[in-house]
């Protein structure tokens, strides 16, 4: 029983582990500019930018909201402000609301610059992986046709 048991709890853990990430770093977003795709195809003026240390959102009205964030290999239980503005990687990325003290994590699931794309998937309040599909970005300036990304492909591992 104790083998069985052993068994499946490995098996989770494999299962856990194999979800597809990649492993970036702040000089890979730094000094990048993104749209989610549904912001790209209404040409939306809202957008995401990444300093060394901040991620500055945007929006169409001209207001900007400014969050620290770093890069990771393991999902924080409290922001980590000794990490922001360090050369720092991982395959999550940790954000602070510093207004309203809200942590978003965000498992980087694809990354290409070349491409001009990226896939990232929220994690909940309590750590776990959020029940949103992931979400796709696109590096602006793109000259990719409008509406040709609605969701993100779709993989075995999401």
């Amino acid at each position: 029983m104790k083998q069985l048991l052993f068994f499946i709890c490995a098996l989770f853990g494999c299962i856990n582990t194999a979800k597809a990430q990649v492993t970036i770093s702040t000089s890979d977003l730094k000094g990048t500019k993104w749209q989610t795709a549904d912001q790209y195809n209404k040409q939306s003026k809202t957008y995401y930018e990444y300093t060394q240390d901040a991620e500055i959102r945007h929006e169409d009205d001209g207001n900007t909201i400014e969050s620290p964030y770093y890069l990771t290999d393991t999902v924080p239980s409290k922001f980590d402000y000794a990490r922001v503005g360090k050369s720092t990687k991982g395959c999550y990325l940790i954000a602070i609301n510093t207004k309203l003290d809200i942590l978003y994590c965000f498992s980087i699931r694809s990354f290409d610059k070349t491409d001009g794309t990226m896939v990232l998937q929220s994690w909940d309040a309590n750590l776990h992986m959020g029940d949103a599909l992931p979400g796709l970005y696109i590096l602006i300036p793109s000259d990719k046709p409008r509406n040709q990304y609605v969701n993100p492909p779709v993989s075995d591992n999401w």
